[in-house]
């Protein structure tokens, strides 16, 4: 009579020959015959498996557990079964103790490595592909999934390397030259980048994500129409590539085609609905549109939440629980860098009251620069946690006890939302750096003011309790490193008035640039300068709608984007600004102010449409706010009659701006601590009552 183990080779003679009904006849008999036998077990469940009886497989698993605790085969099975169906927590569970069973499991480790990837817990993904690519050198994949693990968490240099080996191990197999291609991008290597993702696409030309790559790579070097092409024939190969649905949807809004950018990030999260930051595009886009009534941006920014708002963790405040402590503050961005947030965020560092706040940053930075090491040395303690799982971060926070966390990002690039949805600080804050809502419960105030949502007009657009400062929501950073003066009024020189925007383009609503047109048909001849950003065939199309309105084409100029100083240059130019709506200018409207020309806005019943009103108002500047767009063609007209007034003005508004609620950083922020600290008094109250 046979004993198990030939029983047992017998049954692996037959599944190796691809025999699974035989095999599987026979992996039955030896547990007949033998009673439980771990290796037996584990192979009829990859055979049932196989044949899509998962529940039997587990089942199998389990037994070959009960029949020997810790058998590593059971363990890898049953955590390839977890990870199919996308259950990641106990696929990882049983992967840990498959190593700890098999430390040198390389199978194991490579996929607990795809698991930790697929859930964003990059520290752990790179260690486990290391130990792979260590054990088994010449496994190009092993390396391809290092280098993709160390870029996600900022490491290029080691990314880029890693991708190289693969490259070398492969040359031939199109998505190593991709995965490199797409590092060298994200280090600023434009060329190189450009010629493997080129390699790729010789390699596979029906490459969907090397034609979106491509795409990327263009848009990053400005040019966004030949980018346009790749993602349109990234899409014609692969119609469900959601990423290029994305970026072209992002391609589009900078051309000021919002609402065609509404429906492909729409086509993109019909494609992953699971994907928040692309879910954030849209929600920005939304605010962008005139068709759009806030009503339903509202709904839709509760969507959100309701979707990729995991339970909230009730936080109680931390001890010492003495109303006059220094508060512990954190400030959560993406945009400690360079970027246009970052001069707010300066300022609020700079002028904080050290003796009664001890400041966090919480840094979202894949790509530090030099603005991040001057920003990172205002702070108390600083916590860089780009590429990090909110897991990962939720801990971070939690041990760091903030008695309250301000959220500077809102739903632009970058934000880390799904990490304020599980409440990491018993009081959040959402501020400047977005003007609507975050839609979540967990985010308690939207810090704004009295003009910018007045009491009863806007409180049902919000989830957050609105936290009304006394006088401004933000201030404004001067650009004071310019050596740069506003001039004289510009009529005076070439007798022509001159209305300008140099906002984003996407800004430029359908109503807004019908209002614009009838500006120039009533005032006849005057001229209009826009922004018209890196696509020719945006500029056009923009042009375009102008002229097709009846206005002479010499009375229009559409500038492409500019060099920082050439941007402040060009506001020399400007008669007089005109704000865009409903999504007005913030920083924007300051820049021009500072270089001395006012700016015509329009009241809107929401933040973002009311950001114009709130500005001219500090600055007592309330005669260039009109109250419908009806009445800005007429509001227009009698300043382009008042010429000794706008060239009066031109020379005083930079310090009317300075001296203003606006421009006085201190005073500022003096009023958002004492806002911070009133409402976690309030909060200490009701805790300890």
């Amino acid at each position: 009579m046979p004993d198990v183990n030939d029983a047992f080779s017998e049954a692996v003679r037959l599944h190796q020959a691809g025999q699974d009904a035989a095999a599987e006849a026979a992996y039955r008999k030896v547990l007949t015959d033998f009673g439980l036998h771990a290796p037996t077990l584990c192979n009829l469940g990859v055979l049932l498996a196989k044949a899509g009886k998962v529940d039997e497989a587990v089942k199998q698993y389990h037994l070959a557990l009960a029949a020997v605790p810790n058998y590593a085969d059971a363990h890898f099975n049953l955590g390839n079964i977890h990870r199919r169906a996308s259950q990641f927590g106990p696929a990882l569970e049983h992967y840990r103790e498959c190593l700890k069973a098999a430390p040198t499991n390389a199978s194991a480790a490579y996929n607990m490595g795809l698991v930790c990837s697929a859930v964003g817990d990059m520290p752990t993904a790179v260690e486990c592909f290391r130990f792979v690519a260590k054990r088994e050198p010449q496994n190009a994949d092993a390396h391809s999934h290092f280098g993709d693990a160390l870029v996600r968490s900022g490491r290029l240099a080691e990314g880029i390397e890693a991708f190289r080996r693969a490259v070398e191990l492969k040359p031939n197999e199109a998505r190593n030259q991709y995965n490199l291609g797409l590092a060298l991008a994200n280090a600023d290597r434009a060329a190189e980048a450009a010629a493997c993702i080129q390699l790729a696409l010789k390699l596979n030309p029906n490459y969907a994500e090397a034609q979106n790559a491509l795409g990327l790579n263009l848009e990053s070097q400005g040019r966004k129409d030949d980018a346009m092409f790749h993602y349109q024939k990234a899409i014609e190969l692969k119609p469900e590539l959601s990423d290029a649905w994305s970026n072209l949807g992002t391609n589009l809004a900078e051309q000021g085609r919002c609402d065609d950018a509404i429906k492909c990030l729409r086509e993109s999260l019909d494609h992953r609905p699971n994907a928040p930051q692309i879910h954030s595009n849209l929600l920005l886009l939304l605010n962008y549109s005139s068709e759009i009534k806030p009503r339903d941006v509202a709904a839709e920014h509760k969507a959100w939440a309701e979707h990729f708002g995991p339970p909230p963790n009730p936080l109680p405040l931390p001890l010492p629980h003495d109303p006059k402590r220094r508060l512990k503050v954190g400030y959560l961005s993406s945009d400690f860098r360079k970027h246009t947030v970052s001069g707010f965020i300066d300022s609020v560092l700079t002028h904080r009251d050290r003796a009664e706040v001890e400041v966090f940053g919480y840094a979202n930075v894949l790509r530090p620069d030099e603005v991040t090491e001057q920003l990172k040395k205002k702070t108390d303690h600083w916590r860089p946690i780009g590429g990090l799982p909110d897991e990962q971060v939720f801990d971070t926070i939690s041990r760091d006890q903030l008695d309250v966390l301000i959220d500077l990002n809102g739903h632009t690039a970058g934000n880390r939302l799904p990490l304020l949805a599980m409440r990491p600080a018993p009081i959040q804050l959402t501020l400047f750096g977005y003007p609507n809502t975050t839609g979540l419960g967990t985010v308690d105030y939207r810090i704004t003011d009295e003009l910018s949502d007045p009491e009863g007009l806007t409180e049902e657009y919000s989830t957050e309790q609105l936290l009304r400062l006394p006088e401004v929501p933000w201030c404004y950073a001067a650009p004071t490193d310019l050596d740069l003066e506003p001039g004289p009024l510009p009529t005076f020189a070439r007798k022509q008035f001159t209305f300008g925007c140099l906002n984003n383009p996407a800004k430029i609503s359908e109503a807004c640039l019908a209002t614009w047109v009838k500006i120039l048909q009533t005032i006849p001849g005057t001229r209009l300068l826009l922004l018209g950003g890196q696509s020719q065939a945006g500029a056009k199309r923009l042009l375009d709608r102008i002229t097709k309105a009846g206005v002479l084409r010499d009375r229009v100029e559409v500038l492409p984007r500019l060099p920082r100083e050439k941007y402040f240059e060009t506001y020399q130019s400007f008669d007089l600004a005109l704000d865009p709506f409903p999504y007005n200018g913030g920083v924007t409207t300051g820049d021009a102010l500072w270089m001395g020309v006012p700016v015509l806005t329009v009241v809107g019943g929401t933040y973002v449409a009311r950001q114009g009103l709130m500005v001219n108002h500090v600055l007592g500047l309330n005669e260039f706010t009109a109250a419908s767009a009806d009445e800005l063609p007429g509001l227009a007209k009698q300043w382009k009659n008042r010429l000794p007034e706008l060239a009066e003005l031109r020379g005083t508004l930079r310090q009317r701006l300075l001296a203003s609620p606006l421009g006085d950083a201190q005073r500022y922020v003096r009023n958002l601590e004492a806002a911070l600290r009133r409402v976690w008094l309030a909060k200490l109250e009701v805790q300890i009552r």
